[in-house]
């Protein structure tokens, strides 16, 4: 899943350098001028300390809350995040509470519901440097 949102924003070219500050969320609107780079280390190595700023940074999903890697929040956090366990995209977008669950360098995703139903996935991440 990572992987293929890596290549689909890379091959799009919505990441730094090729667009400095792409816009978020990303939609089928936004820009896509192609991507800048033959691959996507190369692309991370070329936007240097500033970062690529999108998911180009993040290694993969967690396996384990300690490791390294995008992690899903927990049923207890979205409960008390969002007062459920099957926030809307509303919910989720209008927090402002997610961002501090995350410590520098970290990043997570949320499973956003339509009618009950999974719907969307809505990641978050916080800068390392």
């Amino acid at each position: 899943m990572v992987q293929r949102l890596k290549e689909r924003e890379f091959e799009a070219g919505r990441y730094s350098p090729v667009i400095m500050f792409p816009d978020f969320p990303v939609t089928a609107a936004s820009p896509a001028p192609g991507a800048g780079h033959a691959n996507i280390e190369e692309a991370r190595e070329a936007a240097d300390a500033d970062g690529t700023r999108p998911i180009l940074e993040v290694p993969g999903l967690a396996a384990h809350p300690e490791d390294w890697g995008m992690k899903q929040l927990g049923h207890e956090e979205l409960v008390a995040l969002f007062g459920t366990t099957a926030p809307t995209l509303e919910q989720i977008q209008a927090c402002d509470e997610l961002i501090d669950a995350l410590g520098r360098g970290e990043s997570l995703y949320v499973v956003a519901h339509e009618a009950g139903r999974p719907a969307h996935l809505y990641f978050v991440g916080s800068s390392s440097d």
